[in-house]
């Protein structure tokens, strides 16, 4: 799952990745969580800045829903915008 949005004249790019469960015959349950991929590119040209990261949460762990990933990811690439725009 993926997700767009604009903020400062930016792109964030949003995806999601399932953690999925491994059984102990090795396989693949239903998801447990997800890590949010969080890229940011130049609208205008189109550019990156910076590399994608990974996020998960504090205690280094899959975000429960998919909703507090995407939540996630929105709020660290805004303040990634914010850090490199001064505001």
């Amino acid at each position: 799952m993926e997700k767009i949005d604009s903020y400062k004249g930016f792109e964030i790019t949003v995806k999601l990745e399932s953690v999925r469960a491994v059984s102990s015959e090795f396989t693949f349950g239903a998801p447990v969580g997800y890590i949010a991929v969080v890229s940011v590119c130049a609208a205008d040209p189109k550019r990156p800045i910076g590399v994608p990261i990974r996020l998960v949460t504090e205690e280094n762990r899959a975000f429960g829903t998919e909703d507090d990933a995407f939540t996630a990811g929105f709020g660290a690439a805004q303040r990634a915008i914010d850090d490199r725009t001064g505001s």
